[in-house]
């Protein structure tokens, strides 16, 4: 499937949603949801072979730990992201930014070894 293709999919997933608010409207916020997932779980196949290529770089270069811990930091930001747009949705605009706050703190908990690692190369340097 090309970037056409999940446009495609996208404006097709809206049409039908704006269709399926107006007969159910329970039913919109889990019909954008699966759509949201969908377009992710697909982007996520897609990008995967430059993620595998860039590792493997990363892996000669010797900078596979700061490579890892860089795409964690990108999967946490963008699961968060959807999960509060999810959120948003649905009405639930605080629930969002408690996602969004929780992924923040995630990215700065999974940082630490990287920080701590700067303040012992400028301890260094100041000697």
């Amino acid at each position: 499937m090309s970037l056409l293709a999940v446009c495609g999919f996208g404006i097709a997933a809206a049409l039908a949603i704006a269709i399926i608010r107006r007969l159910r409207p329970e039913l919109a916020e889990i019909a954008s949801a699966t759509a949201g997932v969908l377009i992710f779980i697909y982007v996520a196949e897609e990008v995967a072979p430059f993620i595998s290529l860039v590792k493997e770089i990363a892996k000669e270069q010797g900078v596979e730990s700061y490579f890892a811990l860089m795409i964690k930091s990108l999967a946490i930001s963008f699961c968060c992201k959807l999960s509060s747009e999810i959120c948003r949705d649905c009405g639930e605009s605080a629930l969002g930014a408690h996602i969004e706050l929780a992924g923040k703190a995630g990215i700065v908990l999974i940082s630490l070894p990287i920080i701590k690692q700067l303040f012992e190369i400028a301890k260094d340097m100041l000697k």
